[in-house]
């Protein structure tokens, strides 16, 4: 029998380019060195049983990341926090540990949405609250993306993805579809909104401005709060 927990972790600084797959081997290599023993599925090729609840894109700052994780021990949420931090290098935190609700078969399936800012400083670009208004104002609003067979870029409708959008000290603030049922890239919400702004040389912007994640949301609450 296992006893499944709940990380929540930041991602910052030299860890934002790291992929997630290589977070995932972190975690369990420093899980591994605090003596605690993960949990392995069964079958011809067992894996750990530790998932991330929606990979973050590499250069992004995660401020509240989820990973789901079974040990074979009843340990206390607490210790195991303090211990793994000591174990985990700089821009990895975790700031929670809790029991997950038994009836909660994948994170990963309960994600609905997630909160993103970007800050436009390094890239020399200027919104107000008005270009944001006349933006989410459209009766269409059209973003591109790779077609997942042909590869070829193609427009795709992304209004009803958008939860909310608005400046915030001029930083850009919006909650987007987040999950298995519906996802929209930020970036593909960005390009579409620089594209509005008639700032054309888009990509350069894109690669100057610093994206977080700060925030993801689920179907339902998904820990212990007697934990």
């Amino acid at each position: 029998m296992g006893y499944r927990y709940l990380f929540v972790f930041q991602k910052t600084n030299l860890m934002v380019y790291i992929s997630h797959l290589d977070i995932q081997r972190l975690f369990r290599r420093s899980i591994k060195s605090c003596g605690y023993k993960i949990i392995y599925s069964q079958g011809f090729n067992p894996h750990p049983k530790m998932s991330i609840a929606q990979p973050l894109s590499l250069g992004y700052e995660g401020l509240e990341e989820y990973l789901e994780i079974e040990l074979d021990t009843d340990t206390s949420p607490a210790l195991i926090k303090e211990n793994i931090n000591k174990k985990l290098p700089n821009g990895l935190n975790v700031s929670t540990v809790k029991k997950l609700h038994d009836d909660i078969k994948s994170i990963a399936a309960l994600t609905t949405s997630a909160a993103y800012c970007i800050d436009f400083s390094e890239a020399n670009v200027s919104f107000s609250e008005d270009d944001v208004s006349q933006f989410l104002s459209q009766e269409n609003i059209l973003g591109t993306r790779r077609h997942k067979k042909t590869k070829k870029m193609i427009e795709v409708q992304i209004k009803e993805k958008i939860k909310s959008m608005h400046l915030e000290n001029e930083v850009l603030k919006f909650t987007i579809d987040c999950g298995s049922n519906s996802n929209l890239n930020p970036e593909t919400l960005l390009r579409s909104f620089l594209i509005f702004c008639r700032y054309l040389d888009f990509e350069h912007i894109i690669k100057k401005c610093n994206i977080t994640r700060e925030k993801i949301f689920f179907q339902k609450d998904i820990i212990q709060r007697d934990t």
